[in-house]
């Protein structure tokens, strides 16, 4: 239960929560890629990213599921563990005991034999994953060793007897032992059991923690776009802090929407893009997830406006290669560049579009002068597209 602590040990508390933030890497979110660089009108394929596929959990009505692999050695009110249990009603718990998910709201601290222990209640309430489009509970394991993350997320998750209504949270473990909830929308279904608890209590049910200043043990309340951290401060106690709000990034299997948009013109709603601009052009990606936590992001295709006219292979690590610019050859199914010299005869081909031409022929080199270049290529919408000019070689 939270207690007044002496101000010394708040001091230390504040300490402890600014080493763990400096520690802790900062996950990007939705991306856009990065930004390329093309010749007028060569394909690009842009593709929106938003963290690692996550595992859907099919669960029933008050069921438990587990025990899943955390992922890293974790340790909860001084004991350490590796595994853990979901509980329908919101909860995820490192014992795992079926017989609590009938369960669906205590009051913390809890002994009764029925309530969840060794446990963290991200937003325990009366939740039903059953109506089409489940599963509606995730989990993965993201980043690296020392900087790993558990994320268990509740995403658009109905709530019972309120169908119309649902909730989106994650519950984090984060390695080093620090924990995390974050609630993008967790509202009020007045027609049933509204009573929600947030907080974390040990195996025994007699110590636990929950928010300070906030009503959220077994009460009735809504909230959006919260974040809070628990730090241990001993095999005993949490310093509870609150924090900004940040959705971890996983994909919660189909519950994610892609859409992208060249000022504010739509252009497409799948993941992809085929574009091939002929002038540099920034495009903007957006995601919804969870209906309704949206992110976006930009990138811009920057298009040199001529091809070289001239090259000079001598060695010198400039300019020595002619080749045509754009993204590797995923975004063109057939792709031919050949240079003629002035008699017609052939000099060079190349089916890639990354290897261009370095002034020889057949390792002996080309007299200076101007030669012929010709492009033919078919992206995968199956456009076929081919230019050709003059390329002057110069030593």
């Amino acid at each position: 239960m939270q207690n007044s602590k002496p101000k010394s040990t708040r001091v230390t508390n504040v300490l402890i929560f600014l080493f763990l933030l400096m520690q802790t890497p900062v996950f990007s979110q939705l991306s856009a890629g990065l930004d390329d660089t093309i010749n007028p009108g060569v394909p690009v394929n842009l593709s929106a990213k938003f963290g690692l596929l996550a595992n859907g959990v099919s669960i029933l009505d008050n069921g438990v599921e587990g025990p899943f692999d955390i992922g890293f050695p974790f340790t909860f009110y001084g004991k350490k563990f590796t595994g853990f249990s979901i509980g329908e009603n919101g909860w995820i718990s490192f014992t795992h005991n079926p017989y609590w998910g009938t369960t669906r709201n205590i009051r913390l601290p809890s002994m009764d034999n029925k309530s969840p222990k060794n446990c963290i209640l991200g937003a325990m309430e009366d939740y039903n994953p059953i109506p089409a489009g489940s599963p509606y509970i995730y989990y993965q394991t993201i980043g690296q060793s020392p900087h790993r993350k558990l994320v268990v997320m509740w995403c658009q998750c109905p709530m019972y007897s309120c169908l119309a209504l649902s909730v989106t949270f994650q519950i984090v473990l984060i390695e080093g032992d620090t924990i995390e909830t974050h609630i993008f929308n967790k509202p009020v279904c007045a027609d049933w059991d509204n009573k929600c608890t947030i907080g974390i209590q040990d195996e025994s049910g007699s110590r636990c923690d929950t928010l300070p200043n906030k009503n959220r043990n077994s009460t009735s309340f809504s909230v959006s776009k919260e974040g809070w951290r628990y730090v241990p401060t001993s095999s005993d106690t949490y310093a509870v802090t609150q924090i900004p709000y940040h959705m971890e990034p996983i994909t919660p299997g189909d519950k994610i929407s892609f859409r992208w948009y060249q000022g504010s013109d739509f252009l497409s709603d799948q993941q992809t893009l085929l574009v091939a601009p002929s002038q540099t052009t920034t495009y903007r990606a957006v995601c919804t997830l969870c209906s309704g936590e949206e992110f976006s992001d930009e990138m811009t295709v920057f298009v040199v406006p001529y091809i070289p006219s001239a090259f000079t292979p001598n060695g010198d690590g400039l300019n020595d290669i002619f080749r045509i610019l754009g993204l590797p050859a995923e975004n063109i199914t057939e792709f031919n560049l050949q240079i003629f010299n002035r008699w017609g005869q052939m000099v060079f081909s190349s089916k890639d579009i990354l290897e261009g031409w370095d002034g020889k022929l057949n390792g002996e080199v080309c007299p200076e002068g101007e030669y012929v270049w010709v492009i033919f290529y078919e992206d995968n919408k199956k456009t076929k597209t081919s230019n050709k000019g003059l390329i002057t070689l110069l030593r």
